[in-house]
């Protein structure tokens, strides 16, 4: 059992410093470069987000909540639901991030 727990806290530690890097480089990076590292983020693992489709009159149609990867296609927005669905949109849609 001993062997395990060595490397689980190996592991927590290498991550711990991964993050505490990669923390100290956004900390100190221009406008730009944050944006880049969250385009980056959205690529690997999708952000946090609720997309709502509403109606001409204002009224909610439909929304989603998940880790979404939003892409724009056209004149729709594309994105894979938590179910693994594509979900595709169009219309007056509101992205936010969570």
């Amino acid at each position: 059992m001993e062997p395990l727990n060595i490397r689980a806290n190996a592991l927590r530690l290498v991550l711990l410093s991964v993050l505490c890097v990669f923390i100290l480089l956004a900390a100190g990076c221009t406008e730009r470069q944050r944006k880049n590292l969250k385009h980056f983020k959205s690529d690997i693992i999708g952000l946090k987000r609720k997309v709502t489709l509403y109606d001409c009159s204002g009224n909610v149609i439909r929304s989603w909540k998940g880790r979404f990867k939003i892409e724009v296609q056209g004149s729709f927005v594309s994105f894979i639901d938590d179910n693994g669905k594509d979900i595709k949109v169009s219309g007056t849609v509101v992205i936010e991030e969570l």
